[in-house]
């Protein structure tokens, strides 16, 4: 539900707003939206809903921003770690890169009105400079804090942790790294 969310609330508030200044852009949703009222855009020529896909790789290579206008839910945010990695500049709001240190306008954009958010988008589509720095700091940040070598030495500190507060005899009700 928050990315079927997600999807109506850019195409019916922030993609007018953004086809006003640039005409012939286009809104390519991938993913498995199956149960999702997402019915009224299959027949749209400005988008196109692909289901889901094998590999997520040569849409990103196709597109030149990840938009991710999360309103609801929680989770993990993939999706943005996803993009970031694969090189693409992030457009979200506060609650899209809600636990990730990420900072406004050096690894993502970040916007929460409609109004707001398509001049963020407008922004990267008319500055590639901007678009390559955000892409190139962005998959920095993924590198050296969210690769999974650096999640797996983190989790074996917290397992290290664990170890020395029980062999010292110490309760274990939870260990922060």
């Amino acid at each position: 539900r928050p990315n079927a969310d997600a999807v109506l609330h850019f195409y019916d508030a922030i993609l007018p707003l953004i086809k006003r200044r640039v005409p012939d852009v286009r809104l390519v949703i991938v993913g498995n939206m199956q149960g999702a009222k997402l019915g009224r855009l299959k027949e749209k020529s400005d988008v196109l809903l692909t289901g889901k896909v094998k590999d997520v790789v040569p849409y990103y290579g196709s597109s030149r921003i990840a938009v991710v206008p999360l309103r609801a839910g929680g989770g993990t945010r993939l999706k943005i770690l996803e993009a970031m990695a694969l090189g693409r500049p992030v457009v979200t709001t506060s609650l899209g890169c809600d636990g990730l240190e990420v900072e406004d306008e050096r690894h993502v954009m970040v916007a929460d009105r409609p109004e707001e958010f398509a001049e963020r988008v407008l922004r990267l589509l008319a500055d590639r400079a901007l678009c390559d720095g955000l892409a190139r700091r962005a998959r920095a940040l993924v590198e050296s804090r969210y690769d999974w070598s650096v999640i797996g030495q983190k989790l074996m500190l917290v397992y290290g942790n664990l170890r020395n507060t029980r062999e010292a005899g110490l309760p274990v009700s939870g260990v922060v790294p």
